[in-house]
């Protein structure tokens, strides 16, 4: 790989894990939206659910209830579990991006290196 095609990959590889990055945020928090809204229905949602207990103390909520009167509380399996989903959901966004990043480097790369290597071999025949 020649200095100019080093200096090429570099540049690309930064704008792509910018990229990488703005896109794995935007995955991150459709997904979390999505999980809290039609995965964990029973999760808080001030827009969907009403306080019933809470400690005024430390705003820490004891149980809420929707619109058909069924009242949850931290302990319910919806809402306990919701902590694994967002962490599975996570472990997903960087899988991912890691997977985008390393696609996107070789593609680049083979299109890249054989420009170069073209270059090259063209010079060195012409010298000889």
């Amino acid at each position: 790989m020649t200095e100019i095609s080093k200096k090429k990959l570099g540049k690309f590889s930064i704008k792509l894990s910018c990229a990488v990055l703005m896109l794995s945020v935007l995955f991150f928090w459709v997904g979390l939206n999505l999980l809290e809204s039609e995965v964990f229905t029973h999760y808080y949602n001030p827009n969907k659910h009403v306080i019933v207990s809470q400690n005024q103390d430390t705003k820490e909520l004891y149980s809420w209830k929707d619109a058909r009167g069924n009242v949850y509380t931290p302990e319910d399996p919806q809402v306990a579990n919701f902590t694994w989903g967002s962490t599975g959901l996570l472990l997903l966004t960087m899988l991912l991006g890691i997977a985008f990043q390393k696609v996107g480097i070789r593609v680049y790369t083979k299109t890249l290196i054989p420009k170069y290597e073209t270059i090259n071999f063209q010079y060195n025949k012409g010298g000889e």
